[in-house]
């Protein structure tokens, strides 16, 4: 069967991406305390990490006045007024710039930056006057743009405020009014690892693959459970020439993620671009279904065989078979996992197999 092959997917997501989950029983780690103990734990030097919510004495002074204004009013009011604040243009103008990831502090002086910016800069400057708001990922229509050969899709991230058991939303596109779909809370941890998987993944695009390298390492250790920052990782590998440790890196996404579209598609395309045509057949099909399917199953195998674990690929073929048991492609993956363990009859009775459901398929169908 003939693959097409789009191009390499990155990431990086300007407007940000989906991660963390509410109500998953993760740890909730709020405040720079918390960002600190991380950055101990992930042994790096905090000279070299970001927290993007910093505020300066600038900033300071600009949400003061808001508050001293508004003092008797209600957090939700407060901040509905800061928000309006922010775009008004005899007060403070931000502007969108979606190739633009700043701290707080610096898109405050800049009075731009991408949405990641622009809601740092707002949970900042709402944390100065004592409201604890907090990053939220929202659901919706991602826009999908190609760029310099690699396909970049963008993703919206909003500030949240939880008042009497209530979640309240405040977004960069003020008059949006369209409902989101989804929503999942980002902690103060995830929320520095995805500011450097930004910088990252820009970095990719101008090929500086030495900024790329330090701020990935940076995402990852930060917060290993963030799938985009392994994705645009394996993407940097394989623009280094690390084939193996881009299938790896995208195999890391996967366990975090496991119907991640952007990584079953960056595998596709590493074993087309290496003349695996199967292995990227079973990686389209998985990332066609979008989620936990025997193809992602066959995916996961496929990137664990190039990384030469074959007790690990075994396994995970063994899964799909139980769960799977008719399933063609399921065989035809363990025929390629024999062959590779140079058991050829083994090979062509998985094969044989593969054909009979095929027609089995056929005969049903007519």
């Amino acid at each position: 069967m003939t693959v097409k092959i789009g191009r390499h997917v990155l990431a990086l997501l300007v407007l940000l991406a989906l991660v963390g989950c509410a109500g998953s029983g993760k740890e909730w780690r709020y405040g720079e305390a918390a960002w600190q103990r991380q950055v101990e734990l992930a042994k790096l030097s905090q000279a070299d990490v970001v927290y993007p919510f910093e505020q300066s004495p600038e900033m300071l002074e600009f949400a003061q006045k808001i508050e001293n204004r508004y003092r008797n009013f209600p957090s939700e009011v407060k901040l509905k007024k800061l928000q309006r604040a922010l775009f008004n243009r005899e007060v403070f103008e931000f502007k969108l710039d979606d190739q633009l990831t700043l701290t707080a502090p610096e898109a405050f002086l800049e009075q731009r930056g991408n949405c990641l910016s622009f809601t740092s800069l707002f949970v900042g400057l709402a944390r100065s006057m004592g409201i604890g708001t907090f990053l939220v990922a929202v659901d919706r229509a991602p826009e999908v743009n190609r760029e310099d050969g690699l396909v970049v899709v963008n993703r919206h991230i909003v500030a949240g405020f939880l008042a009497d058991d209530r979640l309240l939303l405040y977004d960069f596109f003020i008059n949006v009014h369209s409902a989101y779909k989804d929503h999942r809370f980002i902690d103060d941890v995830t929320a520095s690892a995805m500011y450097h998987n930004n910088l990252g993944g820009r970095a990719i695009r101008n090929g500086d693959l030495a900024a790329a390298q330090k701020h990935l390492e940076i995402a990852t250790k930060m917060d290993p459970e963030l799938a985009l920052a392994w994705i645009n990782l394996g993407v940097l590998r394989f623009e280094a020439g690390d084939v193996q440790g881009s299938l790896d890196a995208y195999r890391r996404a996967l366990i975090v993620e496991p119907g991640s579209s952007s990584a079953l598609k960056n595998i596709a395309f590493v074993h087309h671009s290496i003349g695996n045509e199967e292995e990227a057949d079973a990686a389209l099909r998985a990332a066609a279904h979008g989620q936990a399917t025997p193809f992602t199953l066959i995916a996961i195998a496929d990137a664990e065989l190039a990384q030469g674990d074959l007790k690990a690929a075994n396994k995970l073929l063994k899964r799909a078979k139980r769960q799977f048991h008719n399933e063609p492609e399921v065989y035809i993956a363990l025929a390629r996992l024999a062959e590779h363990n140079d058991e050829l009859r083994k090979a062509d009775k998985y094969r044989r197999r593969a054909e009979e459901l095929r027609e089995d398929r056929e005969r049903d169908s007519s």
